[in-house]
């Protein structure tokens, strides 16, 4: 009897763990078919409106009103690479609102129901005539967040702060309420976001949202580090926005969900003009860490304030790619040196990773040779078709890396979507050698291993090895060359200065002959009582 009833109850259990098991899987399919596991997001980046852009503005003073503008159109047809500034913009200006306008519109054509769309921050204008206000701010912000609202009525926009979203520019403060409670209510961003959200964002700009019950994005406020930024240098976290965004990674992994990291600047450093971290040395540094720790919840990164497209190669200690960020382009055709083509990035992702992305663009250059009547934006290129993936996982995208290393056609390819199909100038060795640690070496430390030719991530791999120490060679060579004809330029500048003073002296000695001075007497404008001749008054010859 007593082994029956253990029996009994064995097959009893058994019975109420498979009754709760087949609950478990049914309610795991009712969630698959009410939220999907895969989607499309936009990312629109950097658009930089400015409000005094005008058509017949100055472009050597970001198509602003000059009083020079009649002076400047009579010497148009005297520069063979004079572009005016059009309807939609020019290389050397920030964007008019035909061009914000266009963007948002361009993206409605170009799908249907996107997931989300993140606004990776900067709305106002690179300008000091004066730097926008914050009554700009604020109105730019409405008028871009009403105008996407209008495009796309039941897609969640999910707003990022960016360093050019503040006045003064690049200037947060760290706990902060009030200040960060304005975005809110005066830049309308309370439309846009739930009131867990801005409890959150009203603290110091930082804040997560669920876009399904597997993921959440967690937009982050790197303007905190940003090193221009001297109100929060000497803290070590500002508004522990680090340890916030470690708990948010651990509760993701918890529950074995995924997340999308948003944020307007990216660790690391500029590719084309390599120089200090965009943040400060340890900030960066312990960013960076983190996202090492939690890189297989990380499903990726995406990042704007460059206005160039690029990605970087987040790895471990071991050599493993543990997560990708990927650098969108900027809207506005704005860049220090030569200007982008204005660009919208659409990319595809499921909870495994980033499936691939969709480069658009809109040519300024061919809008200012034809002048079509109706402008439209084109697809630059496909991601996995243009690098020949299956996907874009971390996997994949070290392998285009490798191959940007061993095939100069790879790079180039990379090197033409980088300015967004407008290039300006050649990359040569050491362009190329700042490309390549850039995407790979975030870390203070790692980069300068880079620049001096030890490549981290391959330090193990021979092959790539050699690949990249060519590269570092012929770099060398390049700025010894760069080093010699500026010391050539410097040394001919100095003997022109030499053969100038000489000049002059002689001249000046051949204006004193002349005058029949000592060569050692100043020469005086004055003429000299001996210079005179007598006065005789006619009593004194009489």
């Amino acid at each position: 009897m007593v082994i029956t009833w253990h029996r009994e109850r064995e097959y009893s259990s058994g019975t109420i763990k498979i009754f709760f098991t087949l609950i478990q899987f049914s309610s795991f399919f009712i969630k698959l078919s009410a939220e999907p596991t895969e989607g499309h997001f936009w990312q629109l980046s950097d658009l930089h409106w400015d409000q005094k852009y005008s058509r017949d503005g100055d472009p050597r003073s970001m198509c602003h009103a000059s009083n020079e503008n009649h002076l400047l159109a009579s010497s148009k047809l005297d520069t063979v690479d004079y572009m005016s500034a059009g309807q939609y913009g020019m290389y050397s200006c920030d964007a008019p609102w035909d061009l914000i306008e266009f963007s948002i519109k361009g993206m409605a054509q170009n799908t249907v129901n996107p997931n989300f769309i993140i606004w990776t921050g900067d709305n106002t204008p690179h300008v000091k005539d004066p730097s926008p206000d914050w009554s700009v701010i604020f109105s730019s912000l409405r008028n871009v967040s009403n105008t996407i609202k209008k495009n796309f009525p039941n897609t969640t926009l999910i707003p990022v702060l960016g360093n050019h979203d503040v006045f003064p520019e690049d200037l947060y403060p760290a706990e902060a309420e009030a200040f960060y409670r304005a975005y809110l209510i005066e830049g309308g961003w309370n439309e846009l976001l739930d009131k867990q959200a801005q409890q959150r964002f009203g603290k110091c700009g930082f804040y997560s949202l669920d876009v399904t019950a597997d993921l959440k994005v967690i937009i982050l406020n790197t303007n905190l580090y940003n090193v221009p930024n001297n109100l929060t240098h000497d803290q070590d976290d500002p508004c522990e926005q680090l340890k916030w965004l470690e708990f948010q990674l651990k509760m993701a992994e918890s529950k074995r969900n995924k997340v999308i990291i948003a944020a307007h600047i990216p660790p690391g450093y500029f590719e084309r003009w390599i120089g200090p971290p965009f943040f400060n040395p340890g900030q960066n540094d312990r960013y960076v860490q983190l996202i090492q720790t939690y890189g297989d919840i990380i499903l990726t990164q995406v990042y704007g304030h460059t206005h160039t497209d690029s990605f970087r190669l987040i790895a471990n200690e071991k050599g493993q790619v543990k997560s990708v960020a990927f650098v969108s382009p900027s809207v506005t055709p704005w860049l220090h040196t030569g200007g982008v083509n204005p660009s919208l990035r659409l990319y595809s992702y499921s909870l495994n990773g980033i499936n691939d992305y969709w480069q658009y663009y809109f040519n300024l250059t061919g809008m200012a040779e034809q002048t079509p009547t109706n402008p439209q934006w084109q697809l630059l290129y496909q991601a996995t078709v243009a690098y020949g993936v299956r996907d874009l996982s971390p996997e994949n995208m070290l392998s285009i890396y490798r191959d940007m290393l061993a095939d100069p056609k790879v790079f180039e390819r990379y090197y033409f979507f980088n300015t967004v199909g407008h290039v300006f100038e050649e990359c040569n060795a050491a362009c190329m050698r700042d490309h390549i640690c850039t995407i790979s070496h975030l870390m203070v430390d790692d980069m300068q291993s880079c620049q001096d030719g030890k490549h981290v991530l391959f330090r193990n791999d021979l092959i790539m090895t050699t690949h990249f120490l060519n590269i570092v060679q012929r770099a060398k060579v390049v700025e010894i060359e760069s080093l010699i004809l500026v010391s050539v330029l410097t040394a001919l500048t100095l003997i022109c200065i030499v053969i100038a003073s000489i000049v002059a002296v002689v001249y000046r000695r051949r204006v004193y002959n002349s005058l029949g001075l000592s060569s050692h007497e100043p020469f005086s404008p004055r003429p000299r009582a001996s210079d005179y001749s007598p006065i005789i008054s006619r009593d004194e010859s009489a």
